[in-house]
């Protein structure tokens, strides 16, 4: 399978509305338009997949869930892999001991992993499904 094929199969939001009058019609999530289609289109299928990732309010779920991400991969990186694991050597010049060096690093390793739980629970909360009511409004000409 190809991975073009797999994403469309992954993201198919399938919306299939019959018995419409000749004409165009918003598909609209939680009150937002997030695409329109035609009557035919509608009583044959769309996926609203491409349409609702790109606005309304489950793309601005997807750009939550997102910046949570990024925001504990940026704390992990700088304050804890570049910050306490990749810290440089032992200043020598400035009275540290190799175990002073550690043992600091082991402090600021603990206190500052300290922190991930509360970034993953953000992660989380963005992660929890929301209904939104769709609507099939008539495109006014």
């Amino acid at each position: 399978m190809e991975v073009e094929s797999a994403l469309e199969q992954m993201n198919d939001y399938r919306l299939k509305v019959t018995g419409l009058k000749v004409g165009r019609y918003e598909v609209r999530l939680g009150g937002v338009k997030v695409a329109d289609y035609s009557a035919i289109e509608l009583s044959g299928g769309v996926n609203l997949a491409p349409a609702v990732l790109a606005t309304g309010p489950i793309a601005d779920q997807v750009k939550a869930v997102w910046a949570a991400i990024r925001a504990k991969n940026e704390y992990f990186h700088d304050k804890i892999f570049a910050g306490v694991i990749q810290a440089g050597g032992v200043p020598e010049f400035m009275g540290f001991t190799p175990e002073m060096v550690e043992a600091r690093r082991e402090a600021a390793f603990k206190e500052r992993m300290s922190r991930m739980p509360e970034l993953f629970d953000a992660i989380r909360k963005t992660l929890i499904m929301q209904s939104h009511q769709v609507e099939i409004v008539p495109v006014q000409n």
